[in-house]
């Protein structure tokens, strides 16, 4: 088991989680001028990026956390 590994792969996990259940509190990956346009739709792209990139730092982690006890 490597502790490192594991850790790591928690705080991604962590850091994955906290994006998808704060999808307005992060970076925002809808352009200002759509935010300007139409918040609503940017809002909608913007909750659906989140979920995309939390969602899939939260399968990094958990592959990093099984590497991480495997080895």
């Amino acid at each position: 088991m490597n502790a490192t590994l594991a850790a790591a792969g928690l705080l991604l996990v962590g850091m994955g989680a906290a994006a998808i259940a704060n999808p307005l509190r992060v970076r925002s990956f809808v352009s200002g001028r759509t935010w300007k346009r139409d918040p609503e739709r940017a809002e909608l792209y913007q909750r659906i990026w989140v979920y995309a990139f939390g969602g899939m730092v939260v399968l990094a982690g958990l592959v990093v956390v099984g590497w991480g006890l495997v080895a």
